[in-house]
């Protein structure tokens, strides 16, 4: 078993956490998934392009670190992992119901430079 999918079995272990999956941000291209409900690869790499431009052309400074799409039932988190060439995404869904929004955003903070590594 890889280094990534490790990591990937490692966050579904996080309660309510119910599919991880490590993503090139620009190209939406998938390294690892892991648990039967992933979020969609290209849509969470649009999203983050997307966001982070605005930002930048509303002013804001630095780079995009983390962002959270809140449902009735679902969330999903995307967590920027900045490293050489294109940025990664370290991506969550979650059952709003069962998960910690803070100690998964902590978890998946916690494992961004590995994942990028």
């Amino acid at each position: 078993m890889s280094s990534v999918e490790d990591l990937l079995r490692t966050l579904l272990d996080v309660p309510g956490v119910t599919g991880a999956a490590l993503v090139d941000a620009v190209t939406g291209l998938t390294y690892g998934q892991a648990g039967g409900d992933t979020p969609d690869a290209e849509e969470c790499s649009g999203l983050a392009v997307f966001v982070a431009d605005r930002l930048h052309a509303a002013g804001a400074r630095g780079e995009l670190e983390s962002i959270v799409v809140t449902g009735t039932r679902q969330q999903v988190v995307l967590h920027a992992c900045p490293r050489r060439g294109d940025p990664l995404l370290l991506t969550a869904a979650l059952e709003r119901e069962q998960a910690n929004l803070a100690l998964v955003m902590h978890q998946l903070g916690r494992h961004a430079e590995r994942a990028a590594g």
